[in-house]
């Protein structure tokens, strides 16, 4: 099998080089988003997110924990395929161009699993894992074991009804992403991460009013949240925070959306801004998610939008005797020329396609194969 699955390397770098007809960048890696705590016999997305700037040419493996089925994506059907491997779904996705791949996966009525993954970048021919995510059926993650919960309902009933909560991890892996869901909070998520396994850790969970002695986050402050990781035993402790904040305040603050941020506060540096996006809204909340290096005070803090003021729109005046030609239209530089308009892309897209696809297939069959002893 060694020689097809060589040729099928060689080919698709060779077809990839032709689709990207310009220097392409390395991908630095791609990361999974996934409930903590799917409910039962429930579907549920799981989101890849490819860090890379275009062009891209990838090749993901996603396996899925037993238990649990792979149901569907938005993918383009002649790129991905699914297959079976050890009783777990196993799903190969070619990726041409695009940084974000969504599928639905149906959860078990219980139990607890582990996705897994491995990606290939088919230009640079690097490749690397995607990190270990745990997910517990009916539960908040390894959180929903003996947490300590302390509950204040607040004035107004689509506002966040818990403000001070706690979670107990029993068991924190090195290099596996523990993640802990938090109902009816400005905290919707937590995952965590270690470079060393760490036993028996508290997240500790509080909106707090800021301390006189602080100096406030620029902008218009939503909540302060003083989150604290305890009995770390001296591992670095990095995390994943998703939060949520109310469209009401948006509005009632005229709150540009697209600045709504995540702010930890260090008593050297004061508030550092940490990069955030939204990822989701419903009818009350707009989601938000960002990535810190550790633990302390926090605030979501959003800028008021900035007044539109129209543009003057100049009139044209014509002398008599003259006629006013058109502006040519600016032509593009054979530089600027996007991938995708060059003879013959979309026939090069489908045949990288199912070249990558193809290689993934042959390394599942070999996996399975090699697993039953054949």
């Amino acid at each position: 099998m060694l020689l097809p699955l060589f040729a099928l390397l060689v080919t698709a770098a060779l077809l990839a080089g032709t689709v990207t007809a310009v220097q392409a960048a390395e991908v630095a890696g791609v990361t999974r988003y996934a409930p903590a705590g799917p409910a039962p016999d429930a579907e549920f997305d799981v989101r890849l997110t490819i860090t890379g700037e275009l062009p891209l040419v990838v090749g993901i493996v996603e396996t899925i924990p037993n238990g649990f089925s792979f149901k569907s994506t938005t993918h383009p059907s002649d790129q991905y395929t699914v297959s079976t491997v050890s009783g777990q779904d196993v799903v190969a996705f070619a990726v041409i161009d695009d940084t974000d791949i969504t599928y639905k996966v149906e959860a078990p009525s219980s139990g607890e699993g582990t996705f897994t993954g491995t990606w290939t970048d088919m230009l640079s021919e690097n490749s690397g894992n995607i990190a270990d995510t745990i997910v517990i059926v009916g539960g908040g993650g390894a959180g929903a074991i003996g947490d300590d919960t302390t509950a204040t309902s607040t004035p107004t009933p689509a506002a966040p009804a818990v403000t001070k909560e706690s979670r107990l991890v029993p068991v924190l892996k090195a290099g596996e992403e523990v993640a802990m869901v938090f109902d009816d909070m400005d905290v919707a998520l937590i995952a965590l991460t270690t470079d060393t396994d760490v036993s028996d850790a508290k997240v500790e969970v509080e909106r707090v009013e800021k301390s006189a002695g602080i100096p406030g986050p620029s902008g218009t402050a939503y909540a302060f949240l003083e989150i604290e990781v305890e009995n770390t035993e001296g591992a670095q402790i990095e995390g994943r925070i998703e939060c949520k904040v109310l469209k009401s305040w948006i509005a009632d603050n005229s709150i540009d959306e697209t600045t709504v941020t995540l702010c930890r506060f260090d008593e050297v540096e004061g508030w550092q801004v940490l990069a955030t996006s939204k990822i989701g809204e419903d009818n009350d909340f707009v989601y938000f998610e960002a990535v810190t290096p550790g633990f302390s005070l926090f605030a979501i803090t959003g800028e008021r939008a900035a007044a539109e003021t129209p543009a003057p729109v100049a009139t044209p005046t014509a002398t008599p005797g003259t006629m006013q030609m058109p502006k040519p239209a600016a032509t593009a530089t054979p530089a600027a020329t996007a991938a995708s308009e060059l003879p013959g892309f979309g026939a090069i897209v489908t045949a990288v396609s199912l070249l990558i696809v193809c290689l993934f297939v042959v390394v599942l069959r070999n996996k399975e194969q090699g697993g039953s002893g054949k």
